[in-house]
Protein backbone atom coordinates (compact mmCIF):
# COMPACT_ATOMS: atom_id res chain seq x y z
CA UNK A 1 0.00 0.00 0.00
CA UNK A 2 1.50 3.52 -0.99
CA UNK A 3 0.53 7.11 -0.30
CA UNK A 4 1.45 10.14 -2.31
CA UNK A 5 1.70 13.23 0.31
CA UNK A 6 1.43 16.92 -0.79
CA UNK A 7 3.52 18.63 1.97
CA UNK A 8 2.94 23.01 1.53
CA UNK A 9 5.10 24.82 3.26
CA UNK A 10 4.17 27.98 4.82
CA UNK A 11 6.91 30.11 4.47
CA UNK A 12 10.26 28.58 2.25
CA UNK A 13 12.49 26.63 4.27
CA UNK A 14 16.64 26.08 4.06
CA UNK A 15 16.73 22.17 4.51
CA UNK A 16 20.01 20.75 5.41
CA UNK A 17 21.35 17.68 3.30
CA UNK A 18 20.41 14.98 6.04
CA UNK A 19 17.01 16.44 6.55
CA UNK A 20 15.48 13.10 5.60
CA UNK A 21 16.52 11.76 9.61
CA UNK A 22 13.11 14.83 9.91
CA UNK A 23 11.28 12.66 7.83
CA UNK A 24 11.99 9.32 10.24
CA UNK A 25 10.75 11.58 13.17
CA UNK A 26 7.62 12.69 10.81
CA UNK A 27 6.41 9.58 10.20
CA UNK A 28 6.85 8.11 13.19
CA UNK A 29 4.89 10.80 15.04
CA UNK A 30 1.89 10.62 13.10
CA UNK A 31 2.13 6.59 13.36
CA UNK A 32 1.99 7.09 17.04
CA UNK A 33 -1.07 9.60 16.81
CA UNK A 34 -2.77 7.21 14.38
CA UNK A 35 -2.56 3.31 15.42
CA UNK A 36 -0.33 3.72 18.57
CA UNK A 37 0.50 -0.29 18.78
CA UNK A 38 0.89 -0.44 14.95
CA UNK A 39 3.56 2.64 15.76
CA UNK A 40 5.56 0.59 18.98
CA UNK A 41 5.72 -2.64 17.26
CA UNK A 42 7.14 -0.88 13.94
CA UNK A 43 9.31 1.45 16.17
CA UNK A 44 10.75 -0.94 18.98
CA UNK A 45 10.39 -4.05 17.70
CA UNK A 46 9.96 -5.12 13.82
CA UNK A 47 8.68 -7.83 12.48
CA UNK A 48 11.04 -11.19 12.74
CA UNK A 49 12.98 -13.33 10.19
CA UNK A 50 13.06 -17.10 11.84
CA UNK A 51 16.83 -16.56 12.41
CA UNK A 52 16.02 -13.70 14.37
CA UNK A 53 16.64 -10.72 12.55
CA UNK A 54 14.09 -8.19 12.41
CA UNK A 55 13.38 -6.01 9.88
CA UNK A 56 10.82 -3.12 9.06
CA UNK A 57 7.66 -2.82 6.68
CA UNK A 58 8.25 0.36 5.70
CA UNK A 59 10.21 2.86 3.07
CA UNK A 60 9.78 7.11 1.97
CA UNK A 61 10.97 8.93 -0.56
CA UNK A 62 12.71 11.54 0.05
CA UNK A 63 11.11 14.77 -0.79
CA UNK A 64 10.74 16.07 -4.60
CA UNK A 65 10.24 19.44 -5.80
CA UNK A 66 13.09 20.69 -3.46
CA UNK A 67 15.83 23.60 -5.03
CA UNK A 68 19.44 22.95 -4.79
CA UNK A 69 21.36 25.72 -3.19
CA UNK A 70 25.02 25.59 -2.06
CA UNK A 71 23.99 25.59 1.49
CA UNK A 72 21.39 22.64 1.67
CA UNK A 73 17.66 22.22 -0.40
CA UNK A 74 15.27 24.69 -0.55
CA UNK A 75 11.43 23.90 0.09
CA UNK A 76 9.38 26.56 -1.88
CA UNK A 77 5.41 26.41 -1.47
CA UNK A 78 5.04 22.48 -1.95
CA UNK A 79 6.77 19.31 -2.23
CA UNK A 80 5.58 15.85 -2.65
CA UNK A 81 6.85 12.11 -0.47
CA UNK A 82 5.59 8.70 -0.87
CA UNK A 83 5.54 6.11 1.61
CA UNK A 84 4.91 2.48 1.47
CA UNK A 85 4.55 -0.55 3.08
CA UNK A 86 3.68 -4.10 2.19
CA UNK A 87 1.88 -4.35 5.89
CA UNK A 88 -1.39 -2.39 5.38
CA UNK A 89 -1.68 -1.50 9.02
CA UNK A 90 1.76 0.65 8.99
CA UNK A 91 0.78 2.65 6.26
CA UNK A 92 -3.29 3.60 7.73
CA UNK A 93 -1.55 4.42 10.76
CA UNK A 94 0.61 7.30 9.27
CA UNK A 95 -2.77 8.68 6.97
CA UNK A 96 -4.74 8.57 10.21
CA UNK A 97 -2.31 10.15 11.78
CA UNK A 98 -1.84 12.58 9.26
CA UNK A 99 -5.73 13.30 9.25
CA UNK A 100 -6.29 14.15 12.49
CA UNK A 101 -3.37 16.52 12.93
CA UNK A 102 -2.20 17.85 9.20
CA UNK A 103 -0.45 20.63 10.63
CA UNK A 104 3.16 19.17 11.01
CA UNK A 105 6.28 19.86 11.68
CA UNK A 106 9.62 19.06 9.72
CA UNK A 107 12.42 19.15 11.49
CA UNK A 108 12.07 23.01 12.81
CA UNK A 109 9.92 24.07 10.11
CA UNK A 110 5.93 24.20 10.17
CA UNK A 111 4.31 22.33 7.24
CA UNK A 112 0.53 21.50 6.37
CA UNK A 113 -0.26 18.19 4.68
CA UNK A 114 -2.14 19.39 2.13
CA UNK A 115 -3.76 16.63 -0.07
CA UNK A 116 -3.10 12.52 0.54
CA UNK A 117 -3.47 10.17 -2.59
CA UNK A 118 -3.40 6.30 -1.84
CA UNK A 119 -1.94 5.26 -5.77
CA UNK A 120 -3.14 2.15 -6.96
CA UNK A 121 -0.15 -0.81 -7.50
CA UNK A 122 1.05 -0.67 -10.66
CA UNK A 123 0.97 -3.74 -13.17
CA UNK A 124 4.17 -5.97 -12.33
CA UNK A 125 4.98 -8.73 -14.41
CA UNK A 126 7.70 -11.01 -14.67
CA UNK A 127 10.32 -8.28 -15.41
CA UNK A 128 10.23 -4.25 -14.41
CA UNK A 129 12.24 -1.43 -14.86
CA UNK A 130 12.86 0.57 -11.53
CA UNK A 131 14.03 4.01 -10.65
CA UNK A 132 14.78 5.33 -7.14
CA UNK A 133 12.73 7.87 -5.29
CA UNK A 134 15.27 7.46 -2.29
CA UNK A 135 19.08 6.02 -2.31
CA UNK A 136 19.50 1.99 -2.14
CA UNK A 137 21.77 1.06 0.55
CA UNK A 138 23.31 -2.51 0.47
CA UNK A 139 26.73 -4.11 2.75
CA UNK A 140 28.56 -6.91 3.65
CA UNK A 141 30.81 -7.85 5.95
CA UNK A 142 34.45 -7.96 5.51
CA UNK A 143 37.44 -9.39 7.82
CA UNK A 144 40.07 -6.94 8.26
CA UNK A 145 43.72 -7.54 9.00
CA UNK A 146 43.57 -7.85 12.38
CA UNK A 147 40.44 -10.46 12.46
CA UNK A 148 37.40 -7.56 13.45
CA UNK A 149 34.77 -7.35 11.26
CA UNK A 150 34.02 -4.38 8.90
CA UNK A 151 30.74 -3.18 7.15
CA UNK A 152 31.44 -2.73 3.48
CA UNK A 153 28.37 -0.58 1.81
CA UNK A 154 27.94 -2.37 -2.08
CA UNK A 155 28.70 -0.10 -5.45
CA UNK A 156 25.87 -1.00 -8.28
CA UNK A 157 29.49 -2.34 -10.16
CA UNK A 158 29.80 -4.79 -8.11
CA UNK A 159 28.07 -8.04 -8.76
CA UNK A 160 27.21 -8.78 -4.62
CA UNK A 161 25.06 -6.08 -4.93
CA UNK A 162 22.51 -7.31 -6.69
CA UNK A 163 23.02 -10.44 -4.96
CA UNK A 164 23.03 -9.21 -1.55
CA UNK A 165 20.11 -7.46 -3.09
CA UNK A 166 18.10 -10.58 -3.72
CA UNK A 167 19.31 -12.24 -0.23
CA UNK A 168 17.47 -9.36 1.98
CA UNK A 169 14.19 -9.48 -0.61
CA UNK A 170 14.06 -13.07 0.78
CA UNK A 171 15.06 -12.45 4.10
CA UNK A 172 12.02 -9.46 3.98
CA UNK A 173 9.72 -12.25 2.64
CA UNK A 174 10.07 -14.52 5.49
CA UNK A 175 9.99 -11.93 8.34
CA UNK A 176 7.09 -10.04 6.61
CA UNK A 177 5.02 -12.94 5.97
CA UNK A 178 6.40 -15.74 8.11
CA UNK A 179 7.92 -17.98 5.28
CA UNK A 180 10.01 -18.80 2.84
CA UNK A 181 8.95 -18.18 -0.97
CA UNK A 182 9.75 -19.98 -3.49
CA UNK A 183 10.56 -17.99 -6.19
CA UNK A 184 13.96 -16.46 -8.08
CA UNK A 185 14.26 -13.24 -8.98
CA UNK A 186 17.38 -11.02 -10.94
CA UNK A 187 18.17 -7.63 -9.92
CA UNK A 188 20.54 -6.35 -13.33
CA UNK A 189 21.65 -2.06 -12.26
CA UNK A 190 21.25 -0.06 -15.32
CA UNK A 191 24.22 2.68 -15.35
CA UNK A 192 24.52 5.50 -14.42
CA UNK A 193 24.98 5.68 -11.00
CA UNK A 194 24.90 8.19 -8.19
CA UNK A 195 26.25 8.23 -4.59
CA UNK A 196 24.41 9.61 -1.81
CA UNK A 197 26.41 9.74 1.73
CA UNK A 198 23.89 10.44 3.90
CA UNK A 199 24.58 10.71 7.96
CA UNK A 200 21.51 9.10 9.95
CA UNK A 201 21.83 8.73 13.86
CA UNK A 202 25.28 9.75 13.42
CA UNK A 203 26.35 7.07 11.08
CA UNK A 204 27.05 7.64 7.80
CA UNK A 205 25.51 5.20 5.04
CA UNK A 206 26.43 5.10 1.48
CA UNK A 207 23.50 5.00 -1.01
CA UNK A 208 23.35 5.13 -4.76
CA UNK A 209 20.33 6.51 -7.40
CA UNK A 210 19.69 4.69 -10.03
CA UNK A 211 17.52 2.60 -12.25
CA UNK A 212 17.51 -1.61 -12.57
CA UNK A 213 15.30 -3.97 -13.91
CA UNK A 214 13.87 -6.98 -11.62
CA UNK A 215 12.66 -10.07 -13.10
CA UNK A 216 11.10 -13.37 -11.90
CA UNK A 217 8.87 -13.93 -9.57
CA UNK A 218 6.01 -11.88 -9.40
CA UNK A 219 5.47 -11.76 -6.02
CA UNK A 220 9.06 -11.00 -4.70
CA UNK A 221 8.94 -7.93 -7.52
CA UNK A 222 5.61 -7.01 -6.05
CA UNK A 223 7.52 -6.80 -2.04
CA UNK A 224 10.44 -4.62 -3.35
CA UNK A 225 8.13 -2.42 -4.73
CA UNK A 226 5.92 -1.86 -1.47
CA UNK A 227 9.04 -2.77 1.21
CA UNK A 228 11.90 -1.35 -0.69
CA UNK A 229 14.81 -2.54 -1.77
CA UNK A 230 17.96 -2.85 0.18
CA UNK A 231 19.01 -2.14 3.96
CA UNK A 232 17.78 1.11 6.41
CA UNK A 233 14.32 1.53 4.47
CA UNK A 234 12.91 2.91 7.32
CA UNK A 235 15.16 5.17 7.57
CA UNK A 236 14.25 6.81 4.21
CA UNK A 237 15.85 4.40 1.24
CA UNK A 238 15.31 1.72 -0.41
CA UNK A 239 12.00 3.47 -2.13
CA UNK A 240 11.58 3.06 -5.99
CA UNK A 241 8.50 3.83 -8.51
CA UNK A 242 8.90 1.57 -12.18
CA UNK A 243 10.31 3.67 -14.59
CA UNK A 244 7.93 5.88 -17.03
CA UNK A 245 7.90 5.24 -20.44
CA UNK A 246 7.84 8.52 -22.55
CA UNK A 247 4.94 10.63 -22.24
CA UNK A 248 2.54 10.44 -25.20
CA UNK A 249 -0.51 13.40 -25.46
CA UNK A 250 -3.12 12.76 -22.97
CA UNK A 251 -6.47 11.92 -24.29
CA UNK A 252 -9.10 14.54 -22.55
CA UNK A 253 -11.67 11.90 -22.33
CA UNK A 254 -9.73 9.25 -20.57
CA UNK A 255 -10.46 8.68 -17.03
CA UNK A 256 -7.45 9.54 -14.03
CA UNK A 257 -4.84 7.57 -13.23
CA UNK A 258 -6.30 7.58 -9.33
CA UNK A 259 -8.62 9.70 -7.47
CA UNK A 260 -7.38 12.16 -4.22
CA UNK A 261 -8.68 12.98 -1.34
CA UNK A 262 -8.21 16.44 0.03
CA UNK A 263 -7.97 16.93 3.29
CA UNK A 264 -9.63 19.01 5.62
CA UNK A 265 -8.26 21.95 7.24
CA UNK A 266 -11.04 22.64 9.33
CA UNK A 267 -12.30 19.60 10.75
CA UNK A 268 -9.44 16.96 10.19
CA UNK A 269 -10.55 14.79 13.30
CA UNK A 270 -13.78 14.09 11.42
CA UNK A 271 -12.49 13.51 7.86
CA UNK A 272 -11.88 9.71 5.96
CA UNK A 273 -9.32 7.86 6.19
CA UNK A 274 -8.55 6.48 2.31
CA UNK A 275 -7.50 2.67 2.04
CA UNK A 276 -6.91 0.71 -1.33
CA UNK A 277 -9.06 -2.34 -2.84
CA UNK A 278 -7.42 -3.45 -5.87
CA UNK A 279 -6.28 -0.03 -7.26
CA UNK A 280 -9.64 2.02 -5.96
CA UNK A 281 -9.72 4.65 -3.01
CA UNK A 282 -12.21 4.28 -0.55
CA UNK A 283 -13.25 6.03 1.96
CA UNK A 284 -14.79 5.92 5.37
CA UNK A 285 -15.81 8.02 8.47
CA UNK A 286 -13.59 7.90 11.03
CA UNK A 287 -15.15 8.05 15.07
CA UNK A 288 -14.36 11.08 17.15
CA UNK A 289 -12.83 10.91 19.21
CA UNK A 290 -10.78 7.85 17.98
CA UNK A 291 -9.90 4.78 20.45
CA UNK A 292 -6.55 3.31 20.12
CA UNK A 293 -5.91 0.19 17.93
Amino acid sequence: MRLKILLRFPKPALLPWGYPEWLRGLAYTAMARGLPRVAQQLHEEGWSHPEGRRYKPLTYSWLHGLRPDRLGLWAEETATWWVSSPIPAVVEALALGLLLEPEVRLGPHPVMVERIEVEPVPALGEAVTFTTLSPITISTGERRADGKLMKRYLSPEEPAFARALTENLRRKAAAFYGREMEGEIEIHPHPPYRSKLVRVHNTDIRGWLLSFTVSGDPELIRLGYEAGFGEHTASGFGMVEVMRKPARKADPSSPQRSQVKEISKTHPATEFQGSREEGRTIHRRIPHPLSSC
